[in-house]
């Protein structure tokens, strides 16, 4: 990736509106990282985009990522269910359920601790976020698998997002998640 660009706000609605005029002044974005600072939070928003050619396919990727206090011993990962999902259901693959119907029936849930994760997600409009944008993975795990330290909060999906609304709804998740994580 390039070196992000970096925007400083004290609100969500100051950050997009630079982000926005950035992206505007880019034309068609293949690539594109920002780091975004608001209050006491920072989200790395990185979007690759590669058309691929000739006998090669491309692809397309959208990550936020932001770094979580240690201290927190949530983990979890949320992505969509589907026939996979459905089979190794059948074959033992753990589904948490954390209380939203809605939100069980639409997404593999592993947490090691559901009652926490119910209270993170307590709030309908977040979880109607991750309900508009299927196909994508949100976990708060160590960085690496060989450590314990380093936890991140990433949003990953397989998908070249550059509407800046859409990215906007997907910033205020995860904005909204920091919060709560690292009050």
């Amino acid at each position: 990736m390039e070196n992000p660009r970096i925007f400083t706000a004290n609100s969500e609605a100051e950050i997009w509106q630079q982000v926005t005029a950035d992206m505007a002044l880019q034309g068609e974005i293949y690539e594109y990282s920002a780091q975004l600072n608001q209050g006491k939070q920072q989200i790395l928003l990185d979007i690759d985009i590669d058309l691929g050619g000739g006998f090669e396919s491309g692809f397309e990727s959208t990550t936020l990522t932001a770094r979580v206090s240690d201290a927190v011993a949530l983990r979890f990962a949320i992505h969509e269910q589907d026939w996979v999902s459905e089979l190794g259901k059948l074959l033992g693959l753990e589904d948490i359920e954390i209380g939203y119907p809605d939100f069980d029936e639409a997404f593999i849930i592993k947490t090691n601790e559901p009652a926490t994760l119910h209270t993170l997600f307590a709030d309908g409009n977040l979880r109607a976020i991750l309900l508009n944008h299927k196909g994508f993975e949100l976990t708060l795990a160590p960085e690496t698998h060989h450590s314990e330290t380093d936890i991140v909060l990433r949003f990953s999906k397989d998908e070249g997002i550059v509407e800046a609304a859409d990215l906007q709804q997907l910033y205020h998740l995860m904005y909204a998640l920091l919060e709560r994580l690292n009050p």
